[in-house]
């Protein structure tokens, strides 16, 4: 299977497609195209009512329609050992030596509801079982930003990174609902409304272990479920109130023997929470 076959299987495309019945049918697509040029050079984080579309792209290239071009070049793209490049209506995100790569929307959101699709494409099955994508968000800068991340294992993660320190506002926690491996394709979803944060992976709403007064987040096991600290209360919301606004981005992490990793992402949405 070639390269280019990879960039839309058949399962994206369906993917796809019930994503653009689900705007159509909330009468999101009749205005978009307007609206998303209006707010395309905004300085300022859109204010709209709920469920209004804020920023819609599928990461498409037609050489015949000028906003494709406009969209994508919002994105930081590069090539190198680490890249970030757009093929074939695809966000692709290379790591050819352990470490990380991210690619920013150069544009600030608020309040938001926005979603992603991901799936590990390359990398031998120990790299991706141990890799991230991320979904980053009220993004200022590489020292200070949100992250939602999820694992090639199907564990799921929350950070923030603040003025360079990292802080784990939720560890990882296998979630059931996560596909794994190869392939896979799995959904990201974040809400952030104030300092109320919550998140999805493939529709569903993910368990937080916040640390409470307790020094870290702990949770009893990678698959129990049960958090050992905040009281040993889980949550489905965090309270954070570091940052308020801030940029899109998506990233991955892979570690040793990561030559020839790569990740996809394709079709993010956000609306107005």
């Amino acid at each position: 299977m070639s390269d280019r076959s990879l960039a839309r299987p058949v399962h994206l495309r369906v993917w796809r497609a019930l994503i653009g019945a689900l705007l159509i049918a909330n009468g999101l697509l009749g205005g978009a195209n307007l609206l998303l040029l209006a707010l395309i050079n905004a300085d300022q984080p859109a204010s709209a009512p709920s469920g209004a579309l804020l920023y819609l792209s599928t990461f498409d290239d037609d050489p015949e329609t000028a906003a494709d071009d406009s969209f994508n070049a919002q994105w930081a793209q590069f090539e190198g050992q680490d890249s970030a490049t757009i093929e074939d209506g695809v966000l692709y995100l290379r790591i050819g030596s352990p470490g990380g790569v991210f690619s920013d929307l150069n544009r600030p959101f608020a309040d938001l509801d926005a979603e992603v699709l991901t799936s590990w494409v390359d990398g031998a099955p120990e790299v991706i079982e141990a890799a991230e994508a991320s979904l980053m968000f009220r993004y200022q800068d590489v020292k200070n930003f949100y992250a939602f991340k999820l694992r090639g294992d199907g564990a799921y993660r929350v950070e923030r990174m603040h003025n360079g320190a990292l802080e784990v506002l939720s560890e990882w926690q296998i979630a059931p609902q996560a596909l794994s491996g190869r392939g896979a394709i799995n959904r990201l979803r974040v809400v952030a409304r104030g300092d109320q944060l919550r998140f999805f992976i493939n529709d569903q709403p993910v368990l937080l272990c916040p640390k409470g007064a307790d020094r870290r987040s702990t949770w009893n096991g990678l698959r129990s479920g049960a958090c050992l600290s905040n009281n040993r209360q889980t949550a489905e919301l965090l309270l954070d109130s570091t940052f308020k606004t801030g940029k899109i981005a998506l990233g991955a992490v892979a570690g040793q023997g990561a030559t020839g990793f790569r990740v996809a992402f394709d079709t993010l949405i956000v609306l107005a929470p």
